[in-house]
């Protein structure tokens, strides 16, 4: 097994930590439905009250996203999205020792926050500017990430909730996100630099691929992508603001 490790490409095992982290951020925030009723049940709160520190949380997502891009153009993007697993980790712990509802709402504002800097936005430029040829093939398997995390992490918070307790819930799924995720994705991820990207395309793959997608491709786009105030201009950055919104 560590043999077949070893051989695979450095370029797939900085994708493979991506997904990872994406697994745990994705993971954890939708493990939330879990524990609607205990929490219900327990404090006697209303679910449209514990049903608002979700939303509190997704807000915080949607504010802090270009916060997130920016401080992954300035700074190191692998240190950001590693200090966003540790501040969810941590946040996810707190929760299991929530007492008042306004804990609750300031948890979820931290989850959401820390989530925020361990998702694509920080993470999808490090996979692009690694890969040419295979960077849709790259991107798909890091983002498929969060829907696996989704469809794990669910169910497990979901048995030992029943076992233990929603408490001990919050606890196992912060072990899980610091004391697994976050030390793999961090032995990952932290050798990026060393990392050759994947060779650019020869102007003959070019044109046979632009060929092949009907010559689609962007010709005005840089090869270092847009400023915001240039992407301002586009139909495409319109079309995307559009979409996510909804």
């Amino acid at each position: 097994m560590f043999r077949t490790i070893l051989r695979i490409s450095p370029l797939w095992l900085l994708v493979a930590g991506v997904a990872l982290v994406l697994f745990g951020g994705a993971g954890s925030r939708f493990s939330f439905g879990v524990f609607l009723e205990p929490l219900t049940d327990e404090f006697g709160w209303s679910r449209g009250s514990i049903a608002g520190a979700l939303g509190l949380a997704g807000l915080s997502t949607s504010v802090l996203r270009p916060a997130a891009g920016w401080l992954a153009d300035r700074y190191d993007p692998v240190r950001v999205a590693l200090a966003g697993v540790v501040l969810g980790g941590a946040s996810l712990f707190a929760l299991s020792l929530v007492r008042e509802l306004w804990h609750l709402y300031a948890l979820f504002l931290l989850l959401g926050a820390g989530f925020t800097l361990a998702s694509p936005a920080t993470l999808t430029k490090l996979i692009s500017a690694m890969f040419t040829r295979r960077r849709s093939l790259a991107l798909s398997i890091a983002g498929s990430g969060s829907a696996v995390g989704e469809t794990a992490l669910v169910p497990v918070s979901a048995v030992v909730l029943s076992l233990s307790g929603w408490r001990t819930a919050y606890v196992v799924l912060s072990a899980i996100v610091l004391l697994v995720i976050l030390p793999v994705s961090f032995a990952l991820l932290r050798r990026r630099s060393e990392i050759a990207p994947e060779p650019e395309e020869s102007p003959e793959e070019r044109s046979t691929r632009g060929g092949m997608r009907g010559g689609t491709r962007c010709e005005w786009l840089p090869d270092e992508g847009l400023s915001l105030k240039a992407a301002l201009k586009t139909p495409v950055f319109w079309a995307l603001t559009a979409g996510y919104f909804t």
